[in-house]
């Protein structure tokens, strides 16, 4: 009999105002080109996508998450791109602060052994905002958006007709100074 497992990551949730900002933003260009807004409550920054997780290993994920040396940083989402293949726009960031690669970085190795990552890319900050999207319109440059995150979470992934439901299972913070 197979385990149960769940499809889990760990990611950066926006706080409402950023949410706000992004549907305000994004909104038109999902009316000009025909895409679909994704729903504001599932916008989100993937750090480490973990796919199927046993049930038993799920202490482990946890305790890594933990183990984290996390430091509260800022993002400036001030650019658009295009996965192409979903036909997906994004709302990213140009550059990646030094606290956010740290997090990456850091947040992978305390999962490596524990769950079969995906091989590392590049990472590039980005929160999808809009599906079925064939091609990147012209656009101008995005307002700057500053995202202060204070924590980071680790959330369960389901798929239903037309829809993913995100849930946050568990949040971890900055070490208290």
């Amino acid at each position: 009999m197979t385990e149960p497992a769940e499809r889990l990551f760990f990611a950066v949730w926006p706080s409402p105002a950023v949410r706000a900002a992004l549907v305000q933003s994004v909104a038109p260009l999902c009316e000009s080109a025909n895409g679909r807004l994704i729903p504001p409550e599932n916008y989100h920054l993937t750090l480490a996508f973990l796919d199927s997780v046993p049930a038993s290993k799920m202490s482990a994920v946890i305790a890594a998450g933990h183990a984290v040396d996390f430091v509260p940083f800022a993002l400036t989402l001030d650019c658009y791109g295009i996965f192409e293949s979903p036909q997906v726009l994004w709302y990213g960031s140009s550059a990646v602060p030094d606290p956010l690669a740290r997090l990456v970085a850091n947040l992978r190795s305390h999962l490596t052994g524990v769950v079969k990552l995906r091989p590392e890319r590049r990472f590039c900050p980005h929160v999808s905002v809009v599906r079925k999207m064939a091609a990147l319109p012209q656009l101008a440059r995005p307002a700057k958006l500053v995202w202060q995150a204070y924590d980071f979470a680790l959330v369960r992934s389901e798929y239903g007709p037309g829809h993913a439901l995100y849930t946050v299972l568990e949040r971890f913070s900055a070490a208290p100074a």
